[in-house]
């Protein structure tokens, strides 16, 4: 391909981004460590932050990256970063096949899922090994480095990823997948 193919091509998928960066709403969330910081701020009480970590962990075990093995998950994340989830480990007996980072935090705000009036949702948080100091979303989207903060984001980033049907070999964050659900 000749190289001015190749910087329209690369032109045009980048003014796509900023398109999409442009029209899609900011949401507001409040970032936690865990359910303890959460009440400690004192703006939610405890069965708020309670209710809003259970969201938060089920969309982690929902659409958290997901391994076959624990070495390509610390790859990504870190050594000891990395976990088999609890239901898979009872069902196979303690020897299951998938690993998936830790649940670093967690994020809170009346607009995540679609949520609008009083209640709020929380959707979880992340640290890869490249960037430690920066909480992520399962999309890959920073949020910030310190807890107790207000962050601001696009939609798109808090969206769940879709459902992937095998496990992913490497890459992290869905870089590399073997296969997506539909």
């Amino acid at each position: 391909m000749k190289r001015s193919k190749a910087v329209a091509l690369s032109l045009m998928g980048t003014s796509a981004l900023l398109l999409q960066a442009c029209d899609d709403p900011q949401i507001e969330a409040k970032v936690y460590r865990d359910i303890q910081n959460c009440i400690t701020t004192g703006e939610l009480s405890q069965e708020q932050c309670i209710d809003i970590h259970k969201d938060a962990l089920a969309a982690h075990l929902k659409t958290a990256p997901k391994y076959r093995s624990r070495e390509d998950c610390y790859a990504d994340f870190g050594y000891e970063k990395c976990q088999q989830p609890q239901q898979r480990q009872q069902a196979s007996g303690g020897s299951g096949n998938v690993w998936m980072p830790l649940l670093m935090g967690f994020m809170a705000s009346r607009a995540l899922d679609g949520v609008s009036g009083g209640g709020r949702r929380g959707a979880p948080l992340y640290r890869s090994s490249d960037d430690p100091n920066t909480l992520r979303t399962s999309r890959n989207y920073p949020v910030g480095k310190s807890y107790g903060t207000q962050t601001k984001l696009p939609t798109w980033a808090t969206q769940p990823t879709r459902t992937r049907t095998r496990t992913l070999s490497r890459g992290g964050f869905g870089a590399r997948s073997s296969g997506w659900g539909g």
